[in-house]
Parts: structure tokens; sequence; C-alpha cells
């Protein structure tokens, strides 16, 4: 029997569909569509909660900018930071540390990081072993927050773990510190470590900042600004030592000359 005569058998018989000998799925293009649409679908749910959060870090910082350009003495800025609901760090941190020190135009104001665990545990910057260093190298230039000077943190919280903060973190403390340098307008300024020179300055690392000639504008005018190593970095080893020192000696020669 020909192929002819089998297919006229096959149609005179009623049978008017065949099957292959291997499956055909006849729907591929449209699952490869739809699956392709799903993919979309879950991008943009994907990108809709960071488009949110973005929206209310934005939100946040806002607030916090004005919160800070509100107040008009310490009391008023330190009450401020501690109702801004803004940033996690208040919840976990026992303290807000915002400061110690001469606030009425000291000669300089001292700029770290933020507070250790040392300095949780008393509820007062400068603690421990590195706070006592720092306390140290501004003894060897009369520099004392009980006379001339004041200390104040980037961020006045202590961080979990003394992790480093988030860039999120830094700007939403910042207004708060910008204001208080305002309200307190040091003659001078000295900053401890390459966080609180990135944050206040914009400059990435100490090594940069130290081979320029720095300040910080008000107002009022500019303030000049030394940045130099942090205690634990001085710990480390003696070319920070050395160059730590050579820092606070030139802010004592623009001290005495002033």
């Amino acid at each position: 029997m020909n192929h002819g005569s089998i297919l006229k058998w096959l149609s005179l018989s009623g049978i008017t569909e065949c099957i292959g000998e291997k499956p055909l799925n006849r729907f591929q293009n449209t699952d490869l569509q739809e699956n392709k649409s799903q993919k979309i679908v879950v991008s943009e749910s994907i990108q809709t909660p960071s488009k949110n959060k973005q929206d209310i870090e934005t939100t946040f910082i806002s607030q916090a900018t004005n919160l800070a350009n509100n107040a008009t003495d310490l009391n008023v800025l330190d009450s401020a930071l501690n109702t801004f609901e803004g940033c996690s760090l208040r919840k976990t941190a026992q303290h807000t540390l915002s400061g110690m020190g001469i606030s009425n135009q000291p000669i300089v104001l001292c700029l770290i990081d933020s507070p250790k665990s040392a300095d949780e545990k008393i509820g007062r910057l400068a603690a421990g072993d590195s706070g006592e260093l720092l306390l140290k190298m501004l003894k060897a230039i009369q520099l004392d927050c009980g006379t001339n000077t004041y200390l104040c943190p980037l961020i006045p919280w202590r961080l979990p773990g003394d992790r480093v903060p988030t860039e999120t973190e830094v700007n939403l403390c910042l207004p708060f510190l910008k204001k208080r340098i305002e309200l307190i307008q040091p003659q001078f300024i000295l900053i401890f470590g390459s966080l609180p020179t990135r944050g206040l300055l914009g400059i990435e690392s100490i090594s940069k900042a130290r081979q320029q000639n720095l300040s910080y504008s008000l107002s009022t005018g500019n303030i000049p600004v030394i940045a130099t190593f942090g205690p634990d970095m001085v710990m480390k080893g003696q070319s920070y030592r050395k160059n730590a020192w050579d820092d606070l000696q030139k802010l004592a020669k623009l001290i005495s000359n002033n």
C-alpha cells in the first residue's frame, strides 16, 4: 500500500489529525512571552521599594536640615537632635553624645567620628584608651575642653559594634553638626580621622587633606581647618605619631600667630 492509499484510508476512517513521534510544545513562544512579562513585573516590583527607600531618606534628610536650621542655640539644637526620628542609630544607642567642652566661641572645635563603646558606657566623649590619648594630644599644645576647646562627633550616637556609618547615616547627622559649628563659632577646627574629614569637607583621605590649606566657610567668614590622624591610627605606628605631631604643631603656630 502506497502513501496515497494510506492517507485516503485514514481520511475515510475519520482520522484528521496525526501525532508525531516526538512531542511538540506549540505554546512554547507564548510561554516565553509570558515568562518575559513576569520577569518585567518582578523587576519592577524589586525597583519600587528601592525608589521608595530613596524618597524616605530624602525626606528625613530634609527634616534634619529644617530642624537644625531652626535651632537658635545649642539647647534647642540638642532637643531637636533627641526628637529626630529619621536616624535609627538614636534607637540603638544609650546616649546622645553631641559634644562637650567650652561652647562659647572656643579657640578650637575638635571633630571626631563617633562615640565608642567606652564613651557609651559612661555617657561621655573621649573615654577609654583612644579618648585619653586624644585629650593628651590636645594638652600637648595647651588645648583643654575645660578652658578653650569644644569636642564633638560627626555621628552623635555609638554605632552597633563600632562599625563604620553608612553614607545615609552621615548625611542625616551632617545638618546638626554644621549648625553646631555655626552656633559655636570656633576660631579653628581640628579634625581627627578620615571619616569626619570626608563628611565635613568632602576630602576622601587624611593624606590628601594634610597637603592642602583647608578652611570651612560660614556666613561670618572662613574658619581655618587642620586635619590629622585620629588616636586609633596614632597608636598603630611611629609614622602616624610623627605626622599627627607635625599637624598639631601647625595648629599651635596658627593659634599663636592669631
